[in-house]
């Protein structure tokens, strides 16, 4: 379906247009830009390719300009994270009651260190479809959550950067998310990518469209 859409777009614009072009640009609106912008000429005033930053040379070798953050204790930002250390904060909850986990887990403690609205992604904001988001690791949600947080932190608008030269680089543990898990079976074929540790830098790559390492 991807090459014969490749196709039909190549013969009624008479572009020549790559066999990966869909994956190229994984958006109607996304794909229309390229294509306008093949047809027409960029009009955007903004370039993908970098502009040395005007003013003295640095030789700071790595820069924070944004942050963001979740953690046990209600802390989704940098701020409270400040809050919860400074105030000696203890982030030990008992047990969320809506992660279907057995009774045998709560016999040996009753309390944790818990993301508490790991639940709550919103899916339709990265073009994620529910299916799709039910089969992924909660570590790849928080992480695009995360990832959108630390653009707007250091004031860059999170839809500006594709195309960009941006790199991604990310560690994450193994959860065991989806692990006897019965998904319905419309989510079953996103299970191998939405928990497998290795596709977090791409997944965020991919959803913002940056183009550096990942």
């Amino acid at each position: 379906m991807a090459v014969e859409l490749r196709n039909l777009l190549a013969a009624r614009s008479g572009l020549s247009l790559p066999a990966t072009l869909v994956f190229d640009y994984p958006s109607p609106a996304v794909l229309t830009d390229h294509l306008l912008a093949e047809l027409v000429g960029d009009l955007r005033q903004d370039s993908a390719t970098p502009v040395p930053a005007a003013g003295g040379v640095s030789d700071e070798p790595i820069a924070i300009v944004g942050m963001a953050c979740r953690y046990p204790g209600g802390v989704t930002s940098p701020d409270q994270l400040w809050d919860l250390v400074a105030g000696g904060v203890d982030g030990i909850t008992p047990f969320p009651d809506d992660r279907g986990w057995p009774e045998a887990v709560s016999r040996v403690t009753d309390v944790g260190g818990f993301v508490h609205d790991a639940d709550g992604f919103d899916a339709g904001l990265f073009g994620i479809s529910p299916r799709e988001a039910l089969a992924m690791d909660p570590q790849q949600r928080l992480v695009l959550e995360a990832a959108w947080e630390a653009f707007e932190s250091a004031g860059v608008d999170p839809r500006s950067v594709r195309g960009r030269g941006v790199g991604v680089f990310a560690g994450a543990s193994s959860s065991g998310y989806g692990a006897g898990m019965h998904l319905p079976p419309t989510a079953e074929g996103h299970l191998m990518t939405g928990t497998a540790n290795s596709v977090i830098s791409g997944r965020i790559a991919y959803t913002f469209g940056l183009e550096g390492p990942a």
